[in-house]
């Protein structure tokens, strides 16, 4: 027969192992974390300069834990939101900002003034559905701000909703007709649909203003190519490649100019130059290859 001794360890030792985990992990003796004490105004105040001054100095981590302080004292106070929203953003901690501004937007005054980087904070996190719905709720506040228009149309022209975006660049440039970038958006859009003396029109006026922008200088390139004048084309993609050689739009269209022209050595030139920034661009390489074996 079993005795009472062996009996009470069989059943009381897993419940002794039990307790002792309770109390290793949940310690109910210890006392609840209290939350911070408030701040005073005095004390809020010089937390305020403070992270302002953290944040000018490039101090980004060490600012956030005096806005996120704020910000849990007065939760309310949408300038504090917008600090936050405005850190994460320098952090790269994109979902965080998007979570901020989407507070501000709903708390701040005038939320507009959240637009475009609410819907940018998206569009880094490749949500491409939220940020469209998000330009679009700064579009609705405020249907007559040409920048709420153009940031709206430039993502749907990236997302491939090219008639949509048409429609919205058109509006903004009635509304604005000196904006470049809708200017050069409508343009693209026009080459897109073989309306290449419109697009051409709309690029030359940009260009007139400012003739040094490589978007303009981009977009006239692609006209004066599609139109057959290869060496207007050029001029202009390569004045746009020497302001901005990164830029691999322009060392593209070289490309397929020169091959047009039965130049290989500068095709190959300029396909070199985009595998500089991209070596992995298969589709490059292979083109190069292909180029380079056959001449």
């Amino acid at each position: 027969m079993q005795s009472r001794r062996t009996t009470f360890l069989a059943i009381g030792l897993p419940v002794l192992v039990a307790l002792v985990y309770v109390v290793a992990v949940f310690k109910p003796w210890a006392k609840p974390a209290q939350p911070p004490k408030p701040l005073t105004a005095e004390e809020s105040a010089a937390m305020w300069e403070e992270c302002k001054a953290l944040f000018g100095q490039a101090r980004y981590e060490e600012a956030l834990t005096d806005a996120l302080r704020l910000h849990e004292t007065y939760p309310g106070n949408h300038i504090y939101i917008e600090m936050v929203a405005d850190i994460y953003d320098h952090l790269g901690r994109y979902p965080e900002e998007a979570e901020y501004w989407e507070k501000y937007f709903d708390r701040a005054p005038n939320p507009v003034t959240a637009c475009p980087q609410i819907g940018q904070a998206y569009w880094k996190q490749g949500k491409e559905k939220e940020a469209i719905s998000a330009f679009e709720r700064c579009l609705a506040r405020d249907p007559e701000n040409s920048d709420s228009i153009f940031f709206l149309a430039h993502a749907l022209e990236l997302s491939g909703q090219t008639e949509r975006a048409g429609e919205l660049y058109q509006r903004g440039v009635k509304i604005a007709p000196e904006y470049t970038d809708l200017q050069l958006g409508l343009a693209r859009i026009y080459l897109r649909q073989d309306k290449a003396s419109q697009a051409r029109d709309l690029a030359l006026k940009a260009l007139k203003k400012s003739p040094e922008n490589v978007d303009a200088l981009l977009v006239a390139g692609l006209v004066f190519s599609r139109q057959g004048d290869l060496a207007i084309a050029k001029q202009y993609l390569e004045q746009g490649s020497k302001l901005a050689d990164g830029y691999l739009d322009f060392h593209f269209v070289l490309a397929r100019i020169a091959e047009e022209e039965n130049n290989f050595p500068e095709a190959l030139r300029q396909y070199d130059r985009i595998l500089k920034d991209q070596p992995d661009n298969q589709t490059v390489r292979s083109k190069r290859d292909a180029l380079a074996g056959n001449h």
